[in-house]
């Protein structure tokens, strides 16, 4: 094998490189636009934006219920426990140990069932909340289902009707028409009649006025 030819595939195997490298890039350009075409449809989709106003709606629900606990629920219970607040209420299994200068050596080991349980009133709060909306929500739907259908049953009736009434008009402008179309052949047919009549009429005179004259002429040549 020559220089050239070795030349020539060494040529020959950089431009296939570079197809390939070419192609490596094509591809993933390809991808990259197929990927935010994807996440451009999603954003768009409209059960994202209900999700992400869910998403707000119980950011903020969970605020209200977490003031209305601490605001309302809280001061209750603590007042009845002589605490300051219902997350404060803790079964202490062991004290906090200070040195001499008051400084923490040893921290505090405690079950913190207030604040436990302030977590299942605000669950309890929330679950109970949602309960109703659904079931209110499951309320409307169920009576704007049973509108749709009457409405739609209202309709199939009334379309129902309609086409009743457009086959009676038919039928009853066909019967028309045809009483109309049988009363002009009668018409005509009687015209005909009577023109048939006064052609035999006008010829049965004619008939008669000629034997008339022969009658007359016969006479007048015996004469």
């Amino acid at each position: 094998m020559g220089q050239e030819d070795i030349a020539s595939l060494e040529e020959k195997r950089k431009n296939a490189e570079k197809i390939t490298r070419a192609e490596k890039k094509e591809k993933r350009k390809k991808e990259r636009i197929s990927f935010f075409s994807e996440f451009k449809k999603f954003i768009k989709r409209g059960n994202v934006v209900d999700m992400a106003v869910g998403v707000a709606v119980a950011s903020a629900f969970t605020a209200i219920v977490t003031a209305f606990t601490n605001g309302f629920i809280s001061p209750l219970l603590a007042m009845l426990s002589n605490d300051a607040s219902l997350s404060d209420l803790k079964i202490v299994l062991r004290e906090a140990a200070f040195d001499a200068d008051g400084v923490e050596v040893q921290g505090e080991v405690a079950i913190l069932w207030g604040a436990f349980l302030q977590a299942i009133i605000n669950f309890l709060i929330i679950a109970f909340t949602l309960f109703l909306v659904m079931r209110i929500a499951n309320k409307i739907s169920k009576k704007a289902s049973k509108l749709a259908v009457e409405i739609k049953s209202l309709t199939e009736d009334e379309n129902e009707k309609a086409k009743l009434k457009a086959e009676a008009e038919k039928a009853a402008a066909k019967a028309k028409a045809e009483a109309e179309k049988a009363a002009e052949e009668a018409r005509l047919a009687e015209e005909k009649r009577l023109a048939d009549e006064k052609k035999l009429r006008d010829a049965t005179f004619e008939q008669n006025e000629l034997l008339r004259e022969i009658k007359e002429l016969l006479k007048s040549q015996q004469k």
